[in-house]
């Protein structure tokens, strides 16, 4: 392992021991260095003592872990806040909209949707006058779009009211909620 120079001023730095003692058994310094790695920029005994560092490095991550589990949630909440802003400026209630996009069969999520108002807002407009036309011919009452949104010629097909497709099964994982009845067999017609 090559050392340069910023990694020993880092070392010597940071360190818990006297730059110029002797180095600790390789198992030791190891497991310490990986430590220090984590907590150099802490400050007080959460970066001097090996207690201190110990302690800090398990809440941080157990931050990143929270953070990590927390993701998806937030990417879905997000993405729905910003479907509802795009929605709002074409005069169009994410219900009906959502309605009409099971019904046509347009197996886009909310996150998908979003990207689609941010990155390429001609084709969500393009979706978004679609689902207006089904709803109208539909009989909803929707509202008018806002004078200044173009307006787009759509030809409708019966073929886009058919039934709404079936969402797939979604089997659990993993124990009960209460951790105490084991997960069930799978039959083979769910493999």
């Amino acid at each position: 392992m090559k050392l340069t120079t910023p990694a020993l001023l880092r070392r010597i730095i940071n360190s818990t021991y006297h730059p110029f003692s002797v180095v600790p058994k390789p198992d030791v310094w190891m497991s310490r260095e990986r430590l220090h790695r984590f907590t150099a920029w802490q400050y007080g005994s959460e970066r001097a003592t090996l207690k201190g560092s110990n302690r800090k490095q398990n809440k941080l991550f157990h931050y990143l872990d929270m953070q990590r589990s927390d993701a998806k949630k937030n990417e879905q909440f997000y993405a729905s806040e910003r479907l509802d802003a795009a929605l709002s400026e074409y005069n169009m209630e994410y219900k009906h909209f959502r309605n009409m996009l099971d019904k046509a069969n347009i197996l886009l999520d909310n996150v998908v949707l979003s990207q689609l108002a941010i990155y390429e807002p001609r084709t969500f407009e393009s979706l978004v006058s679609l689902t207006r036309a089904m709803a109208i011919s539909d009989g909803r009452t929707i509202e008018d779009p806002h004078p200044d949104t173009p307006s787009h010629e759509v030809s409708l097909d019966q073929s886009l009211f058919g039934p709404p497709r079936v969402p797939p099964v979604r089997y659990t994982r993993g124990p009960g909620k209460t951790h105490t009845i084991p997960p069930r067999k799978l039959t083979p017609e769910e493999y």
